[in-house]
């Protein structure tokens, strides 16, 4: 039997795949020319207008999708991707981590002149805050996964806090000053510190 309510919802959700495949080709067109605009004149530099003007997108359809440049540059670290879980044994337990410092050391590596253009001028604390907030969601929903959190109790959202906070500030210091250690080297020192509860690393002690 003809089910017309059957060829009515295959064309709905057609056109919403069409939809939302033409608003991801909107986004990365935008943020290829964010990025490439700000390695020639740096993120201060770049206006919206500049950005229509060289993808052609209409002002409606950028507002669409974003409320600002800095919201764009948001979207470019929510395109890197959730972070990975590993599990390790501190003091012979096991347990399940967040490896979202390898998340953020090795994704600004990679784009590390990128990094410092959005970060030399007053527009970086709006990007800062945006960037803060994705890491306190990630590692908040990994903390409640783990049991380790709970919506009415301050210790797990002072676990959160402080974890982040650390992060961030380690991350920021390393951008500052121009990139002095690999990213490997700086997510090996921040786990070790935070994740496993010792400081130094054992293979830096000297005897």
């Amino acid at each position: 039997m003809f089910h017309l309510a059957s060829v009515q919802t295959a064309d709905k959700n057609h056109s919403s795949q069409r939809h939302a495949l033409r608003s991801q080709r909107t986004r990365e067109l935008l943020l290829d020319h964010m990025y490439r605009l700000a390695l020639e004149k740096g993120y201060e530099g770049i206006t919206v207008q500049q950005l229509l003007d060289s993808t052609g997108v209409a002002r409606s359809t950028f507002y669409a999708h974003f409320r600002d440049k800095e919201d764009l540059i948001v979207a470019g670290y929510e395109a890197i991707g959730i972070p990975s879980t590993k599990v390790t044994e501190v003091d012979g337990d096991r347990r399940v981590l967040l490896d979202v410092s390898a998340w953020l050391f090795s994704a600004t590596e990679r784009h590390a002149a990128l990094t410092t253009a959005f970060f030399s001028g007053p527009g970086q604390n709006v990007i800062l805050a945006h960037l803060e907030n994705i890491l306190i969601i990630q590692v908040r929903e990994h903390y409640r996964k783990q049991g380790l959190y709970q919506v009415d109790q301050l210790r797990g959202e002072a676990a959160v806090r402080c974890f982040v906070g650390a992060l961030v500030g380690l991350w920021l210091w390393w951008v500052r000053h121009d990139y002095p250690n690999p990213a490997r080297e700086m997510t090996e020192t921040f786990d070790s510190l935070m994740n496993n509860g010792t400081w130094p690393p054992e293979n830096s002690v000297r005897q």
